[in-house]
């Protein structure tokens, strides 16, 4: 049983205690009120375009604070997910916030800062040549690999070719190197200590997947003999080798993995960088614990200093003298239909579409479910929230009117729902942000009381669900999931908006494609970002996503835990050198 489940096996249909307990706030839920309009969007520093060779970008010099003593115990967090155990993201298809161990193993060739901007990391500098089509990355020397040799260009390169290289197609797995894989022309080395990857499309986007605040599918890895061999891939799952701040040094498989700090973290001031970023604790300790209750009651035995948990364990957290702190724009809630391109479908029709959103009372999830918007913000579309690249008020969730709703419906052919069948809804019980399953329950009473459809929720497992629907099973019906936040979105809607042969495709309009490969080839930062408000606010209008909101995740925080300033739009435990122990 996984945490927040309400008692239903995999295989059941969520039921209706939910509707007892809500009835009267959807009876009476009100139209959304106008929310104020944010503060600007903070911009990428880093990411540099002009000639082909990588523009520099200036480190800060570092500034003298005092050493911290290096707590000789260790740091325990309990995670709700390892997804499938794979150290070569490339190879994984986790949901988020179950990629933590590759964040903490690995190092990139683009750091971020606390505003998660994109600083440098392995990479001192890189840039995009004009015509958008390639990248460059200059390589710094003195950063070491785990076992104390040097990470070397020929590593990076091997990495670049191994995971978005043209041939990776035959063998990767996750969406991202699969996109990048289709449209690479060559990887090469360009100088002593430089990597330019050429593309056939630009890929503007491709400096965040290099990046801490990407999908960290581009982290470095050693290289190998060859660029893919399967015995190869067996053999560094067993005895992974990163560049980042910690060193795996011990893995039981489906129960929990042990690392240790490396001292030779690249990331620290007498390499140049503005701070350190090695960790405050000589161990860390990840320990698999899918149920709330499970992690929340070792947090109160001191047996876990982080878990991911609720706003409904909080009194239980503080109990055990432990507290609760928010990561702020954590995860979205993703609500979209796939197939709709196929005329047998009703969401085939944009008032469908349309009409399913109104009649959504963003609010009532937002004060019934979660407590208020100290944790849930009505704001944002899919994973577009206040701090993304192109965020504008015009992205925030339709207001709830179901006479609008209902009206839309009916001009579709579907009046009072007559002829429109049934409607499913696909979740699961999300180990990263809670009351996933609750929501689309909560979506579907409104669409039945509202508009009078059939909806029946089904709540399965992540991996499963995830691929009936790439697969197209579940055309025709609604996925709803957690979804990651970033300050740069375009990697997302590039995958699910702008290529016609992903697997994850929104839609099949020629239109809608040529909007996003035309954004993804404006180069220069600044155009980027209003290109990128434009086509937000365009593809919204379409409604293959619904705008639901964004989740503030609770983390219950033990009372070891000194300091610890989490990371925004980040759905993992982030900033884990500003941690200090007793």
């Amino acid at each position: 049983m996984q945490n927040l489940r309400l008692g239903l096996k995999s295989s059941q249909v969520l039921g209706t205690g939910i509707v007892l307990l809500l009835l009267l706030a959807v009876a009476c839920g009100a139209a959304a009120t106008a929310t104020p309009a944010p503060t600007s969007a903070p911009q990428p520093t880093a990411v540099q375009s002009g000639a082909p060779a990588a523009v520099a970008t200036a480190t800060p010099a570092p500034a003298a604070k005092p050493a911290v003593a290096v707590n000789p115990g260790k740091l325990t967090i309990m995670v709700g997910d390892f997804a499938n155990e794979r150290f070569n993201n490339a190879f994984s298809n986790g949901q988020p916030g179950a990629r933590y161990y590759r964040i903490v193993l690995h190092g990139f060739l683009i750091s971020t800062n606390e505003k998660r901007e994109m600083v440098p990391g392995i990479a001192s500098k890189w840039g995009l040549s004009p015509d958008g089509l390639t990248w460059t990355f200059t390589i710094r020397k003195g950063v070491k690999w785990h076992d104390g040799s040097e990470l070397t260009t020929e590593d990076v390169l091997w990495t670049l070719q191994h995971t978005a290289g043209p041939q990776a197609f035959e063998y990767v797995l996750h969406t991202t190197p699969l996109r990048l894989s289709r449209g690479m022309a060559k990887i090469e080395m360009s100088g002593p200590d430089q990597v330019s990857l050429t593309s056939k499309v630009p890929f503007t986007e491709l400096a965040l997947s290099a990046s801490e605040a990407g999908n960290y599918t581009l982290h470095v890895m050693p290289k190998r003999a060859a660029l893919y061999d399967a015995e190869a891939e067996a053999a560094y799952q067993r005895n992974p080798i990163g560049a980042g701040p910690l060193k795996l040094v011990k893995f039981v498989q489906a129960y929990s993995m042990t690392f240790e700090r490396f001292d030779d973290y690249y990331y620290q001031p007498k390499n140049g960088f503005p701070e350190d970023k090695r960790v405050n604790f000589k161990f860390l300790d990840l320990i698999l614990a899918p149920e709330e209750s499970t992690r929340v009651a070792a947090l109160r035995a001191g047996q876990a200093d982080i878990v991911p948990a609720s706003m409904a364990t909080q009194k239980q957290v503080e109990a055990g003298g432990g507290r609760i702190l928010l990561g702020q724009e954590g995860l979205v809630v993703e609500a979209r239909q796939r197939g709709c391109w196929d005329p047998k479908y009703p969401c085939h029709d944009k008032r469908v579409r349309q009409a399913l959103d109104y009649a959504i009372n963003k609010e009532v999830i937002r004060d019934k479910l979660y407590g208020g918007p100290s944790i849930f913000q009505t704001k944002g579309w899919y994973n577009i929230t206040p701090s993304t690249i192109g965020y504008t008020p015009e992205l925030d969730p339709r207001p709830f009117d179901p006479n609008k709703a209902r009206q839309l419906l009916a001009d579709a052919g579907y009046p009072g729902g007559a002829g429109f069948g049934k409607l499913y809804i696909n979740t699961w019980p999300s180990t990263a942000m809670p009351l996933q399953p609750e929501t689309a329950q909560l979506a579907a009473d409104f669409w039945k009381k509202e508009l009078g459809l059939d909806v029946e929720v089904r709540v399965g497992e992540s991996s499963g669900t995830t691929a009936k629907f790439r697969s197209g099973e579940l055309d025709g019906q609604i996925l709803w999931r957690e979804d990651e936040t970033g300050l740069d979105a375009l990697s997302s809607f590039s995958s699910r908006y702008g290529d016609p042969k992903s697997l994850t495709r929104t839609h099949e309009d020629p239109e809608l494609f040529s909007l996003v490969q035309e954004t993804l080839r404006t180069v220069d930062p600044d155009k980027r970002a209003e290109a990128q408000k434009k086509m937000y606010v365009r593809l919204r209008e379409e409604s293959y996503h619904m705008g639901i909101g964004y989740v503030n995740i609770p983390w219950g925080v033990g009372p070891r835990v000194v300091t610890w300033k989490p990371y925004p739009l980040s759905s993992y435990p982030s900033a884990i050198h500003t941690i200090t122990l007793k």
